[in-house]
């Protein structure tokens, strides 16, 4: 049975992404921050992890790899829009044809329901550009792209590859 290959963006100290370390998962990743690199590194000993911006792309070191997973979690919300449009279309290209892309992080469903959590909360980080779910699915609309909401202000974006799906 072949390995399981995950790339994780913006890992931080690899506490979910050890759960699947520890499960035999081949794990490699990406973050900006060499003290996060080192901590993820002691817990993950055999992961392919790398410091570097996920906002420039890829390493190079990275870019002709396939992985059955893509996941990143509360980091995408650093990119502007069309640049986590950008991205998410490099990473698809980075998956095999039944690989699926899954982000976690601050996100709504609808461009509303973003406005009325800014209203409940009293304060807003007007430096991070949150997922609205129901725009992004209008760039992807032919994918099976869905979303869990987990939270008033969080959810689960699901992007599956299935190239041929569409010939």
């Amino acid at each position: 049975m072949a390995t399981i290959k995950v790339l994780d963006i913006g890992f931080g100290t690899g506490v979910l992404t050890k759960k699947l370390y520890d499960d035999g998962y081949e794990i490699y990743g990406i973050d900006f921050s060499r003290k996060m690199l080192e901590i993820a590194k002691d817990k993950m000993p055999s992961a392919k992890l790398h410091q570097y911006d996920f906002s420039k792309g890829l390493p190079k070191e990275l870019e002709n790899i396939q992985f059955d997973y893509i996941i990143s979690t509360y980091a995408m919300h650093h990119l502007e829009d069309k640049d986590k449009i950008k991205f998410i279309n490099k990473l698809k290209k980075q998956l095999f044809n039944d690989g699926e892309i899954i982000i976690g992080d601050i996100a709504f469903e609808t461009r509303a329901l973003l406005e009325q959590c800014k209203i409940k909360t009293g304060e807003w980080d007007d430096e991070e550009i949150y997922i609205v779910f129901d725009e992004l699915k209008k760039i992807f609309p032919k994918e099976d792209i869905s979303f869990t909401t987990i939270s008033h202000c969080a959810g689960i974006i699901q992007l599956k590859n299935y190239p041929n799906l569409y010939l």
